[in-house]
């Protein structure tokens, strides 16, 4: 992973605060420290997770999650790297009645393994999922089989999710209490899926830990710094752009993560995720011609020489020579170094975030950084990147209307 900024005079354009080297000394503490990030390191666990796993897989085809937010976006994240469709683990993290209804009109209960992933135990969204699926079990006398194939990941302590799991013998395994749900990607909650998915699993970990022994050089704490400390430079807003499919749920995880953590108090930067090349049709005339209050992220890979070559025989008559047996890939990566040349040329403040290749290591690494530049970017900001107190009072106007 390599890291470039452009357009950015941090001498000039960021005045950093006298107690700076304090505040970084803080950070790196809190990250070092971090079970989220520490989690990464506990080998014996993870190597316990797999048998359990692997038993777990045994005689299954299908496997069904449920789990919204921090419980979903990071094992999304982790599977959309694989190349292959993973059509066999189907996520489900909403609550739309007509589509979740059809979409179980003809479960194969023997077959299919159920992963049901809440860290309070008693989230709203996912309990009724949960509970629309035992109905359906028990009216089809399947009830004994669906919760016999069901794992449940969940704190372990006094709550709905916890005391089902125990009392019908689901299959168990602890959402550690030190992790919120939007950090928990290198914990069983990302890690599960992931080894169902037949990623290397190993290989997460490895990348996460490369990241967070390099936190001693700061490169992670200069996005916080940029928005908290700029100077007349009035950005607002942080645009990341990913260049490849595979980094689509990426990006859906990174919005969570920042949004959740840094948004308090009236403060914050909002983040907006767009896609390469999809995105140049709908948003780049904005981001290009529009005001100059966005900082933009561009997160790339080398698609040279990749894909489907480009048909010649029928395009030649066309004056297409310049698509004339490229490849798909050949196309991308011209529209990806364009893109970033044109906003270079504009003076548009950007970096760009390479990864050789999109696998487990580099997608480790990715999320480990995301997670340590979200977290200095709070206490740059002076809120807690762990808490979220002003959903709070949704939740609770959302049970008062089902009373």
């Amino acid at each position: 992973m390599k890291i470039t900024y452009h357009n950015l005079d941090f001498q000039n354009e960021i005045n950093l605060p006298k107690n700076i080297n304090e505040l970084n000394e803080n950070i790196s503490l809190v990250c070092s420290n971090l079970p989220a990030l520490n989690v990464a390191k506990n080998s014996k666990l993870l190597d316990e997770t797999i048998k359990i796993v692997e038993n777990f897989m045994i005689n299954k085809k299908t496997f069904i999650v449920f789990g919204t937010g921090g419980s979903s976006l990071g094992a999304r994240a982790l599977l959309n790297i694989s190349n292959s469709t993973n059509d066999n683990i189907l996520f489900y993290d909403n609550i739309d009645p007509i589509y979740f209804q059809q979409s179980f009109s003809n479960i194969d209960y023997k077959t299919t393994g159920f992963i049901i992933i809440s860290k309070s135990g008693s989230t709203p969204e996912t309990l009724s999922q949960f509970g629309a699926i035992i109905e359906l079990a028990s009216q089809s006398n399947e009830l004994e089989c669906f919760l016999n194939n069901t794992l449940i990941i969940t704190q372990l302590n006094d709550s709905p999710l916890f005391n089902i799991a125990k009392r019908y013998k689901c299959l168990l395994l602890e959402h550690n209490v030190d992790i919120g749900g939007r950090f928990s990607v290198f914990s069983n909650v990302g890690m599960v899926p992931a080894i169902i998915a037949g990623l290397n699993v190993k290989d997460i970990h490895i990348g996460a830990n490369i990241v967070k022994k390099e936190l001693e050089n700061g490169q992670f704490f200069k996005v916080g710094q940029l928005f908290k400390f700029q100077q007349n430079l009035n950005l607002f807003s942080s645009i990341v752009m990913t260049y490849a499919d595979s980094l689509y749920y990426f990006g859906k995880w990174y919005l969570q993560l920042w949004a959740e953590s840094i948004g308090k108090s009236n403060r914050g930067i909002t983040a907006i995720h767009s896609i390469g090349t999809i995105d140049q049709h709908s948003q780049l005339q904005l981001y290009l011609d529009g005001p100059k209050d966005k900082f933009f992220t561009f997160i790339t890979t080398n698609h040279s020489n990749k894909g489907l070559t480009i048909n010649k025989n029928i395009f030649e008559t066309e004056n297409l020579n310049y698509l004339i047996n490229k490849k798909m890939g050949d196309l991308m990566q011209a529209e990806q170094q364009s893109t970033m040349d044109v906003f270079s040329s504009k003076k548009i403040k950007f970096r760009e975030i390479f990864l050789q290749n999109i696998d487990e290591k580099n997608i480790g690494s990715l999320m480990a950084a995301s997670i340590i530049e979200t977290i200095a970017s709070c206490y740059y900001f002076d809120v807690d990147p762990f808490n979220q107190p002003a959903v709070e009072s949704g939740k609770i106007l959302t049970k008062k209307y089902l009373s």
